[in-house]
């Protein structure tokens, strides 16, 4: 994750070549120059460096993470197989016997970090193509009425019925 500024973070390898160079005796501006840092993040890399005995790990700030690789796997196989599962059912599965699960907000970031959003069903008709012929035979039989056919016709009220599924957000 790089940082907030525009400043360069070194890599492992940058890292390592900068304290190799400065024992070979490389001066900071030549060094600053070969990885395009500024002189003071050499200095301030090499003084970290120092205090914390030659490595050039530091420790993570934040918390912890509640889940591990094989967690977040679970989490990602679990959606692929079933991709109109929610959040909260993902967690109920995957975490059925787990004293301490994560919250559907970590679940929803590792889904979100493979790429995988919340998102509506597409909407599709369901007709069959026998449907589909009966509609337009019916549409040309009463292609020709006049209104006072159609006024002849009972009209009752609209409900929605939905036969497959939910309009919902999945």
């Amino acid at each position: 994750m790089g940082r907030i500024s525009g400043k360069k973070d070194l890599t492992d390898n940058d890292k390592r070549a900068i304290v190799v160079g400065r024992q070979n005796g490389l001066t900071m501006m030549t060094l600053a120059g070969m990885f395009g840092v500024t002189e003071a993040c050499i200095s301030q890399f090499l003084k970290r460096w120092k205090a914390q005995d030659g490595s050039t790990n530091s420790q993570r700030t934040g918390r912890p993470r509640v889940t591990d690789r094989n967690d977040d796997r679970n989490i990602l196989k679990t959606s692929r197989t079933n991709p109109r599962l929610t959040a909260p059912a993902i967690r109920r599965e995957v975490f059925l016997n787990s004293p301490s699960p994560p919250s559907v907000s970590t679940v929803k970031r590792r889904l979100n970090a493979a790429g995988i959003m919340g998102r509506r069903p597409v909407k599709k008709p369901l007709i069959s193509e026998k449907n589909r012929v009966a509609r337009v035979k019916w549409a040309k039989e009463h292609l020709n009425w006049t209104r006072q056919d159609w006024n002849k016709i009972l009209w009752s009220d609209e409900s929605k019925f939905l036969l497959f599924g939910s309009d919902g957000i999945q």
